[in-house]
C-alpha cells in the first residue's frame, strides 16, 4: 500500500511554511524531509531498533554532500 503524504508536505501553504522555518532556523528542508520519512518506515516497528542509526547515515551523507557541494 503506497504512503499516504503528510499534509505539512502535501499541502502548499504548509509547505511554504514549513520552509520558511527551514530556513529562518538553517535547517535543510531536504534533510528534514529524509529524517520524516525514516521516521515513517520505522513506524509500526514497537521498538524502533535502527533508527539512531538511519538518521546518522542520512545527516552523514547529507554532511558529506554538502562539503562535496
Amino acid at each position: 500500500m503506497p504512503r499516504k503524504n503528510l499534509p505539512m508536505l502535501a499541502d502548499p501553504e504548509a509547505k511554504r511554511i514549513l520552509r520558511d522555518l527551514c530556513e529562518t532556523h538553517s535547517l535543510s528542508m531536504a534533510l528534514l524531509e529524509s529524517m520524516l520519512n525514516i521516521q515513517r518506515d520505522n513506524l509500526g516497528r514497537g521498538r524502533q531498533v535502527g533508527i539512531t542509526q538511519d538518521f546518522s547515515a542520512e545527516i552523514a551523507d547529507f554532511l558529506e554532500a554538502q562539503r562535496n557541494a
